[in-house]
C-alpha cells in the first residue's frame, strides 16, 4: 500500500509538472497571442510556411510556453490591428516613435536596403537627385519603412504621383520584373529569395545611395493594449539570452549563408518601455 507520504510527494510532483508550465507563461502572456506574419524573403514565405520570423516564434514558444495564433496580413492591415488591439504581435518591425506609441519594440536583426535599378533605366540614375529630377517610378510596399534618406525620397516622389504601392513584397517584385516600376528597395537576403542570380546579373543594377544612413533594425512589436510593460521587458530579456546562447544565429544559418547570417546578429541598444 503507497504510504500518505508518497501519495503526497506524487501529487506535489504532478503539480509542478502541470502548472508550472502555465506559470511561465503568464510572466509573457496572458492569454493565446495573434501574431501576423507578413511576406518578406527569408524572414516569412506564405508558400512553405516557413522563415526566420516563423522560426523565431517556435523558440519563444518552447521558453515561454506561449500559444500563437498566426495569421499572414498586409502589411498596413498590421500596423492597423495593432493600435486598435485586434492584433498582439508582430515581426521585422522598424522602430519609429508613432509605433512605440502604441506597441513595444524589441530588436532582434539588423540589416539594411539597396537600390535596386531596371538596367534600362540605370544609366540615368546615379543618386537620389536623379531619380527626383527623372521620370522613373519607384515601387514601395504599404505600410514599409526604411533608411531616413530612402523614407524622405518616398516622400518627395509621392508629391509627383510617381510611387506604386503594393500589397506585399512579392508584388512589388512583380511590379519590378514586369518594368511598371523602374527602382525598388529591398536588401540582399530579401531580394534573392524573389529574382534569380541570372536575373539580377543581366537586368539589374544594384546601388548604394544611403550609405551614411544607419543599418535599418527588425524588432518584434507587442501591442501596448495586449502586453504589460513586465511582459514586454521579459520578453526583451528573452530575446537577449536567445541571442547570447546562440539560437538567433543558428536560426538565421538556417535560410543564410554564415557571414549574411553573423551580419543580421543585432547586439545594440534596447528600450523595451
Amino acid at each position: 500500500m503507497t504510504s500518505p507520504a508518497k501519495l503526497l510527494a506524487a501529487a506535489m510532483a504532478w503539480f509542478v509538472c502541470v502548472v508550472t508550465p502555465v506559470m511561465a507563461a503568464d510572466d509573457y502572456c496572458s492569454r493565446p497571442v495573434r501574431v501576423a506574419l507578413f511576406e518578406f524573403g527569408v524572414l516569412f514565405r506564405a508558400a512553405t510556411d516557413d522563415g526566420i520570423d516563423q522560426q523565431l516564434l517556435d523558440a519563444i514558444k518552447s521558453r515561454t510556453g506561449c500559444q500563437f495564433e498566426r495569421v499572414v496580413l498586409p502589411r498596413n492591415r498590421i500596423w492597423a490591428e495593432l493600435q486598435n488591439g485586434s492584433l498582439d504581435l508582430a515581426t521585422s518591425a522598424i522602430p519609429t516613435p508613432e509605433r512605440k506609441a502604441y506597441g513595444f519594440l524589441l530588436p532582434y536583426l539588423k540589416t539594411r536596403n539597396v537600390v535596386l535599378i531596371r538596367k534600362g533605366a540605370a544609366s540615368q540614375l546615379n543618386s537620389i537627385a536623379d531619380l527626383v529630377s527623372g521620370e522613373e517610378r519607384l515601387g514601395v510596399v504599404r505600410g514599409f519603412r526604411h533608411e531616413a534618406a530612402y523614407d524622405e525620397l518616398i516622400g518627395r516622389l509621392e508629391k509627383q504621383d510617381r510611387i506604386v504601392k503594393a500589397a506585399d513584397v512579392a508584388e512589388n517584385f512583380r511590379l519590378f520584373d514586369k518594368g511598371i516600376v523602374s527602382v525598388i528597395f529591398s536588401q540582399p537576403v530579401i531580394y534573392r529569395q524573389y529574382l534569380s542570380e541570372a536575373y539580377l546579373q543581366n537586368q539589374v543594377v544594384i546601388r548604394d545611395w544611403a550609405p551614411n544612413d544607419e543599418n535599418s533594425i527588425g524588432a518584434l512589436i507587442l501591442s501596448r493594449k495586449s502586453f504589460t510593460p513586465e511582459q514586454a521587458r521579459k520578453w526583451d530579456a528573452l530575446l537577449v539570452a536567445l541571442q547570447k546562447d546562440g539560437t538567433l544565429l543558428k536560426i538565421y544559418r538556417g535560410f543564410l549563408s554564415p557571414p549574411q547570417a553573423r551580419d543580421l546578429v543585432y547586439v545594440g541598444p534596447r528600450s523595451p518601455d
